[in-house]
């Protein structure tokens, strides 16, 4: 449910909508947000190195050294962040709640999920998102993490987890932070529910990965907690 703040920034944008109509945010075409022919141009991974390290190539998206630090099993991600479209539609759903767009991105991370054909690791799994502290969920109105995961959830008939792992700490702003700095920030930040009942895999939902200290430190407390494999998947990476 969104808050009063989120349904505020609903109704801005529809009154931005009314003055300025929309456009492409690529090409400026009238209409939409993001026009057909600039979806398309959008390049997924064709090759996945460890997302975390950056080295080598490997299918499941991430080297076995880093699946042993991180307690991460696999990670999906549909394409880069920077200088790319898809970068810009996250920039601009997630802090100008163009509510809009949250499909566009729920349909690449589905358009990669099947062109790597991993469409049976998602289907009937649990879906968290990555939570935000009350207090900056409030700031922003809505949690952009679960409102991709909803799109998931429809296509791969997923159960939406959004109390299984609690964020306890609001942690300093991750973005101008280095990957040390982020660990450090995370440490202790996240907590499992201990009144939802604890499923054997899950699967964690964001829209960035950029080093994957978040990630790393959900993985870490979800197999901590007893559960066995833990797949994590963003829109970008970068």
């Amino acid at each position: 449910m969104f808050s009063i703040s989120s349904r505020l920034k609903t109704l801005w944008a529809e009154a931005l909508d009314y003055v300025f109509p929309k456009e492409c945010l690529n090409c400026q075409k009238e209409g939409e947000y993001l026009c057909s022919a600039c979806f398309a141009k959008i390049e997924l991974f064709e090759q996945f190195p460890c997302f975390i390290c950056n080295s080598g190539q490997y299918e499941v998206g991430i080297c076995p050294e880093c699946q042993e630090q991180t307690s991460i099993d696999q990670i999906v991600i549909a394409c880069t962040y920077t200088n790319n479209i898809a970068g810009q539609l996250v920039e601009q759903f997630k802090y100008n709640y163009l509510e809009e767009l949250k499909k566009l991105l729920g349909q690449l991370l589905i358009k990669q999920i099947q062109k790597q054909g991993l469409n049976s690791v998602f289907y009937a799994q649990k879906l968290v998102p990555v939570p935000l502290h009350k207090i900056r969920l409030a700031e922003r109105g809505f949690n952009q993490a679960s409102e991709l995961a909803k799109q998931l959830r429809v296509k791969y008939n997923c159960q939406l987890e959004q109390e299984l792992v609690q964020r306890q700490e609001n942690t300093l702003h991750q973005a101008k932070l280095n990957r040390q700095q982020r660990l450090q920030n995370l440490q202790n930040a996240f907590r499992i529910n201990i009144r939802q009942v604890i499923p054997e895999q899950v699967i964690l939902i964001d829209d960035v990965l950029t080093t994957g200290a978040t990630f790393s430190e959900i993985a870490k407390t979800c197999k901590a907690a007893g559960i066995k494999k833990v797949v994590c998947s963003a829109v970008c990476h970068g």
